[in-house]
């Protein structure tokens, strides 16, 4: 079922089932380290690399919009490409595969971190996994560039600016201001271009199901501004209202909704002291999937297992709903959008650069082993068809050796 958000999807003789993509899913969502970055660029290999269902474009016009919207970009990108696949059952598909195995894992944790009188967690290196993931993104930047940028000026311009821009400063701020920019830059620049006239059907969204659930969108998102949850029973109805609300107001993502969500869960409902929340953090940047599915171990320890399940359907899910049916309202094929999205999509693989540059930057130590195992996995994905998960697992051998 196809949205609006959409340039021509690539045909096919034999298109893989729903069943064998959400397992391709499943497993990126298994090894997708280093933050929602990450998470994307190995979903973009897989389903535009490796199956080619999608084009890239699909990609970042999806991450375009996912970037203005609430809640976690990657996981809403995935949902929505999945309801370009199979419609709402799409969509819940790939979500159960890319949230499975970070909300599997994090229970896993959760259970043991309180069985064991709350010891915080440790870990050994992660210095080849760090350069394995850092390699993956870079790669993926510099094969988006390729693509979508190549000799144009004005895109290479963008580009770079994204990239300083993100190194420097790495507020939410910065990113909404860069995306308006190259929107701007993109609806000059472009819009007078020649561009074949297409029509496409309006995708058939059921106007009275987009309805129903912006309106119950709405009653969670007014509710929760109103301080709704403090009402609600402590246990899992409550882990249910707060987490659902913040879905819908958390922007940015990463290291910037963690005092936010701190002001929330410890200082205000006292749901956990500091240290746990801290640790909860903490697990979950070692754990694949966004730093978000920290609540599955905050939900845990209010609730138990349906605590830790509904605190992850709640973060995710009606962010996720919102970009979907708003996606549905783009009519991409039109001039003006063509040309905005044209714009902002230098802006997006510089964001994407930033983020491997960033991963790199954040390795602990160097030693000419790991330098040298970083280049070859870049040269590698660069110029070859290796699958990235392969040399995340080759990363996380030599750590777990040496």
């Amino acid at each position: 079922m196809d949205s609006q958000l959409t340039t021509h999807r690539p045909t096919h003789a034999a298109a893989p089932s729903l069943l064998e993509l959400s397992w391709g899913i499943f497993k990126v969502g298994a090894v997708a380290f280093g933050g929602h970055a990450a998470l994307v660029v190995m979903v973009e290999r897989y389903l535009v690399g490796q199956k080619k269902i999608f084009s890239s474009e699909d990609v970042l016009n999806a991450m375009s919009l996912a970037t203005l919207l609430p809640g976690p970009m990657a996981v809403n990108v995935v949902c929505y490409l999945g309801y370009r696949l199979g419609g709402w059952l799409g969509a819940g598909v790939f979500f159960v595969a890319i949230a499975a195995p970070p909300t599997i894992l994090m229970v896993a944790i959760a259970a043991w971190y309180y069985q064991s009188a709350g010891q915080p967690g440790g870990g050994g290196s992660n210095l080849f996994v760090l350069l394995a993931v850092a390699a993956v993104v870079l790669s993926t930047g510099f094969t988006l560039y390729k693509k979508q940028i190549g000799k144009d000026r004005t895109g290479l311009l963008l580009c770079l600016g994204a990239l300083a821009t993100t190194l420097l400063y790495r507020g939410f701020a910065g990113s909404i201001v860069l995306i308006l920019v190259g929107a701007a830059v993109g609806y000059l620049r472009y819009r007078k271009e020649s561009v074949p006239s297409v029509r496409m059907p309006r995708a058939p969204s059921r106007s009275h199901v987009n309805i129903f659930i912006i309106s119950l969108l709405l009653i969670i998102l007014v509710g929760y501004l109103l301080g709704g949850y403090r009402f609600v029973p402590y246990g899992s109805w409550q882990v249910l209202s707060v987490f659902s609300g913040m879905s819908l107001t958390l922007f940015g993502g990463g290291m910037v909704i963690i005092p936010y969500m701190q002001s929330i869960l410890v200082d205000e409902l006292h749901w956990l002291p500091v240290k746990e929340y801290v640790d909860a953090i903490a697990f979950g940047q070692i754990t694949p999937g966004p730093i978000l599915v920290s609540v599955t171990f905050i939900g845990y320890k209010i609730a138990g297992m349906l605590g830790a399940v509904l605190a992850t359907l709640a973060i995710f899910v009606p962010s996720a709903s919102l970009m979907i049916v708003l996606a549905q309202y783009i009519n991409y094929q039109q001039n003006g959008i063509k040309a905005v999205f044209k714009g902002i999509r230098p802006v997006v693989i510089g964001m994407i650069l930033a983020a491997g540059v960033q991963l790199v930057m954040v390795v602990p130590h160097f030693s000419w082993p790991a330098v040298l195992f970083g280049l070859a996995g870049l040269a590698a994905l660069s110029f070859t068809r290796l699958n990235p998960i392969y040399l995340i697992l080759l990363g996380f051998i030599i750590d777990y050796i040496f």
